[in-house]
């Protein structure tokens, strides 16, 4: 049974960049990664990764928010490269879910400051980036809401992992 959440791959990744001076793009290139294939939560990233190294904490928090905001507004243009039809035809249930009636009711009332907060919360932000795909929102407003929403997070969770860290240490 793995009883760890980061994968073998991408803890070796991590071991063994920690060392070098280029460890902190290692980081934000899995955020960037991470944000375009919605493949899992880049906290479950970015806490070991301060684990590794405190001291880096404001560069993973800055380096990784903006990373993620990139990888949102390339997401948002692969989404309105394919289009509406093609997403729904494929995706047909989450027209349905509540996430993104919540996300399209935010969007409509408060438009990007909607995204940042959906950005800087736990709330997962693909519906809401596909939803602003599918409404022709701006891919620079795509990138600096999520930027600044995922920095905020980032460097809020990178510091409270930096300064408490048995807190963010999971024992046996």
């Amino acid at each position: 049974m793995k009883t760890h959440l980061l994968p073998n791959r991408l803890r070796t990744l991590l071991m063994r960049s920690v060392g070098y001076r280029h460890y902190s793009l290692v980081v934000a290139t899995i955020a960037f990664v991470t944000t375009i294939t919605f493949s899992f939560p880049f906290v479950a990233v970015l806490i070991p990764a301060v684990l590794l190294a405190p001291r880096r904490w404001r560069t993973l928090g800055l380096l990784c928010g903006l990373a993620s905001g990139c990888g949102a507004a390339v997401l948002v243009e692969i989404f309105q490269y394919l289009g509406g039809e093609f997403i729904a035809a494929r995706y047909p249930e989450l027209v349905s879910m509540e996430v993104w009636q919540r996300a399209s009711e935010w969007l409509q009332d408060w438009g990007l400051l909607a995204v940042l907060i959906i950005a800087g919360s736990p709330m997962p932000q693909t519906p809401a980036l596909l939803f602003c795909a599918l409404a022709d929102v701006s891919s620079l407003g795509i990138l600096a809401a999520v930027a600044i929403g995922k920095t905020a997070k980032y460097l809020f969770m990178a510091w409270a992992t930096a300064h408490y860290p048995t807190r963010f240490m999971r024992y046996n």
